[in-house]
């Protein structure tokens, strides 16, 4: 098929999806002089094929030597979660001509592991194309092109990459460069207001004079992290598109305006309502209880307002916290403990720890529902059992005593919600409809730095909202972000300390102390722990 037939022939059609997204697919196959699903792959299910199923095949040859079920119908052969699957290239999804394709997208993103999590996620409506990259731990892109150009120069082989080799479209920056340096960008900043504002807990020699301090540095790092959240909000669509840009890009030629403006954005991210033009989402009222702009000098203004250009959405919660400390001097790292810990050293405490428990329960639970799930029918006490499952993730509260930036809490949430996505896909199978329940609340953690604390909590709203987004979730509940009661900001060693109000609380704090610190790859040092710690370790969940 020519191009221009190609063109010709779709243009008039305007039917519905299901009745001609096989011939349309078809037809791009013969427009590339590319096999067709049923040439390609004759079992029609192993590499190549319409209406992928999301029962793997292996699961279904073990259920049927075991005698556990029948033949399936030939109906029931038909499900599955995407329209147009080629294994190790991409998951396609069609929709009717205009139709919403974020909408399909989405539907991508939910079943996307029960696809193989292919390289390409691509959407159509007949006429419009909208593909996105999927490789794990890079910066997504995304091409779009229509039947109108579609025998462009660099349309065609676009699309024949998609077939072929969908490692031409791997993007070449990576989340974690991303990440760094955005974090470089605004340690800096930060470096900046701490030798200027900033008043050390390590110098506090009276319960005053901790308290002062205590105060001014959290004013500082709640500061800095609503600016890091408005960026990522504003990336990502809570806030409206160029908004917080357009505001620091005015604010280095005008810095007492910019205050002012800034300060009112705060002020209506705590409870919604309208800035401006604009219609302000409500967010909540713990990081914008308060909407304190501290004054600018020329280059933190101009290192910020270049920060704001950059994509925020593409941030990696896992490792921004422990970026952001290149923020704190030498010295104060070094007090506190502050040092990177990557997510595969973390990984080796939280999944033996926290999810292997869930995933033996998990894997026995799915073998007893094996038959009703490969029936695409369950019954009520298929529904029970999957409910108490499902209830027991919402209920499972993760406490980091010593939490630093958060990183252990996002990644135990990120590992509770991929699992958590995994059993409402279970569900759905059996033809239940289970709603996301795991949230940020069931996090608990307990920091002493004013930095860290704040810190740590917005990298675990950053992460959970990028989770959802990145998993086909909508993000439209208000408020924006959770109320993080669990969260403290002391001491998890002090034993009341404040009631005998010692002359130098250095010297107090210095009697115990708990540490984790990577030794190599696989293994941690809890190091001279309290009594009443020593059973805690490093994270707890119950």
């Amino acid at each position: 098929m020519t191009p221009a037939e190609f063109k010709r022939k779709w243009a008039r059609y305007s039917g519905k999806e299901t009745s001609a997204y096989q011939e349309h697919f078809n037809d791009l196959c013969a427009l590339l002089d590319h096999q067709t699903p049923a040439a390609a792959d004759p079992t029609g299910s192993e590499s190549f094929c319409f209406q992928k199923r999301v029962v793997k095949d292996a699961e279904l040859f073990a259920l049927e030597d075991s005698g556990r079920i029948a033949e399936e119908s030939d109906g029931e052969r038909e499900r599955g979660f995407a329209d147009v699957w080629k294994k190790g290239c991409f998951a396609w999804e069609y929709k009717g001509k205009k139709k919403n394709l974020d909408a399909a997208y989405q539907q991508l993103l939910r079943y996307r592991e029960s696809l193989l999590n292919p390289p390409l996620l691509v959407v159509c409506d007949f006429d419009r194309y909208v593909i996105r990259t999927n490789f794990n731990g890079t910066v997504q892109e995304t091409h779009e092109f229509t039947n109108g150009n579609i025998d462009s120069p660099h349309v065609l082989p676009l699309l024949r990459a998609v077939f072929t080799d969908p490692n031409f479209l791997k993007p070449q920056r990576t989340t974690a460069e991303v990440t760094e340096k955005l974090a470089g960008q605004i340690a800096g900043v930060a470096r900046s207001l701490q030798e200027r504002e900033s008043i050390e807990l390590a110098d506090a020699k009276t319960r005053r004079e901790h308290s002062v301090a205590q105060r001014k540095n959290l004013r500082i790092a709640r500061f800095l992290n609503r600016i890091v959240f408005c960026f990522f909000a504003e990336d990502t669509g809570l806030l409206p598109a160029n908004l917080v840009t357009g505001i620091f890009k005015a604010g280095v030629d005008d810095p007492e305006h910019f205050s002012e403006t800034l300060e009112e954005l705060f002020a209506t991210m705590a409870s919604g309502g309208r800035f401006g033009a604009h219609k302000i989402r409500h967010f909540n009222g713990h990081l914008f209880e308060e909407a304190t702009v501290f004054q600018l000098n020329e280059n933190e203004m101009s290192a910020l307002a270049t920060a704001a250009e950059a994509d925020w959405q593409f941030i990696q919660p896992s490792i921004m916290g422990n970026l952001f400390e290149r923020g704190l001097d030498p010295n104060q790292r070094a007090q506190i403990g502050a040092h990177y810990t990557s997510e595969e050293d973390i990984l080796t405490i939280v999944e033996p720890v926290l999810m292997a428990p869930l995933r033996r329960e998990w894997s026995a639970l799915k073998s007893t529902l094996a038959s009703a799930y490969a029936k695409a029918k369950g019954t009520a006490a298929d529904r029970a059992n999957l409910t108490a499952f499902h209830n027991k993730l919402a209920s499972i509260s993760v406490l980091d005593p010593a939490c630093g930036s958060g990183n252990f809490l996002y990644v135990s949430l990120k590992l509770l919600l991929d699992l958590e996505k995994e059993v409402i896909a279970f569900a759905t199978q059996l033809g239940f409809a289970f709603r996301p329940r795991v949230t940020v609340q069931q996090l608990k953690a307990i920091e002493l730095n004013a930095y860290a604390f704040e810190l740590a909590q917005v990298a675990v709203q950053i992460g959970y909202l990028q989770w959802r987004r990145d998993n086909g979730f909508q993000n439209d509940e208000e408020p924006v972000l959770q109320v993080l009661d669990g969260f403290e900001n002391k001491d998890a060693l002090m034993k009341e300390i404040f009631r005998k109000v010692p002359k130098d609380l250095r010297e107090a704090r210095a009697e115990e102390h708990i540490a984790v610190a990577p030794l190599g790859s696989d293994q941690f040092e809890i190091a001279a722990a309290s009594d009443e710690l020593r059973e805690i370790g490093c994270l707890l969940y119950t």
